[in-house]
Parts: C-alpha cells; sequence; structure tokens
C-alpha cells in the first residue's frame, strides 16, 4: 500500500470514518471477513466498532479503503 497514507488517530477526520462505515455497511450483515493475521472471521458490525475505535484493524481498514479510493482516480474515463 501506498506509503504516504496516513493513518494516524489524528490524522483520521471524522469524515473518512464516516465514508468507511458507510462502505462497510454495503457487505451483506450476515457476511463475515478475515482482516490481517486474525484467525477468526469477523462480522461487519465488529469491523465497524473496530474503525470507530480507530483500533490497529480499524486503521488497516481506513488506510485500505483510502487506498482503493484514490486508485480510482488513476482509472481512464
Amino acid at each position: 500500500m501506498d506509503k504516504n497514507i496516513s493513518t494516524d488517530q489524528k490524522d483520521i477526520s471524522q469524515d473518512i470514518v464516516n465514508l468507511v462505515i458507510a462502505r462497510l455497511k454495503t457487505i451483506p450483515s450476515n457476511a463475515s471477513l478475515s482482516v490481517g493475521n486474525n484467525k477468526e472471521p469477523m462480522s461487519v458490525d465488529v469491523l465497524i466498532e473496530e474503525v470507530k475505535k480507530r483500533s490497529e484493524i480499524g486503521k488497516k481498514l481506513i488506510a485500505t479503503q483510502l487506498f482503493f479510493l484514490r486508485s480510482l482516480q488513476n482509472l481512464p474515463a
């Protein structure tokens, strides 16, 4: 991932957190995802809570979503 994407707690605005939460809410509620080195899959609700808390997992989700969204601007029209 881009090393220029900051996920320091002080740099993550509430607007970005809200955007990531909105994107997570598009995932079916009965789905679960494995994130990082966690052995157990996590539900969408748990992932949303991690983003709200800006935990290490939450910050990784935020960074991943920002990387994806920023990469969209490089697509040809």
